[in-house]
């Protein structure tokens, strides 16, 4: 079941010492936002995003994915009680999905772009937004693709305000 690769990764092995007590999920800021099971792993929080990549392998983009979600604070490694330093493990595993050319990528990477482009103009970046704002009750629940149907499964997305920040922001600064 794909421990027998993990326990062959010098690195990654240490995942295998877990006694499942939950100590890493409890503490890490990004599970307690999201959820433990958010991400379509056996096992919650931090040890199921550096377990489930070993045991699976990174095939799947949700799998390559998991290292990705974390905030490396090191909560997780100061109160495991069997000092699996889990942000070490994720950072090995980034660099292993990053090697193999990560997958899914081309459309990260058109996503970057785009969004650079955005950013890099306020005023398409402040269109956008109050396009946004106006439409908002036109916007769906869930979201289309296969990782983002699976995170939004879970959990609905928040509501989109009413007005942009900046709009706000003009209107209400002292």
């Amino acid at each position: 079941n794909g421990r027998t690769d993990a326990l062959a990764d010098e690195v990654g092995r240490q995942a295998l010492r877990c006694i499942r007590c939950s100590a890493c999920l409890n503490v890490c800021p990004v599970y307690e936002r999201a959820g433990g099971h958010a991400y379509g792993s056996v096992y919650p929080g931090p040890i199921g995003a550096i377990l489930t990549p070993q045991l699976r392998g990174t095939a799947s983009e949700v799998d390559a994915s998991l290292p990705y979600a974390s905030s490396l604070c090191g909560a997780c490694y100061d109160v495991c009680p069997v000092a699996i330093d889990i942000p070490e493990v994720l950072v090995h595993l980034r660099e292993k999905v990053a090697e193999e050319g990560g997958k899914g990528h081309r459309l990260e990477k058109a996503a970057i772009k785009a969004s650079t482009w955005v950013l890099d103009h306020p005023g398409v970046l402040g269109a956008g937004e109050r396009i946004a704002s106006a439409t908002r009750k036109l916007h769906p629940r869930k979201l289309p693709g296969p990782g983002a149907r699976q995170w939004t499964e879970s959990r609905d997305l928040p509501d989109m305000p009413a007005e942009p920040f900046r709009d706000w922001w003009k209107k209400n600064r002292t």
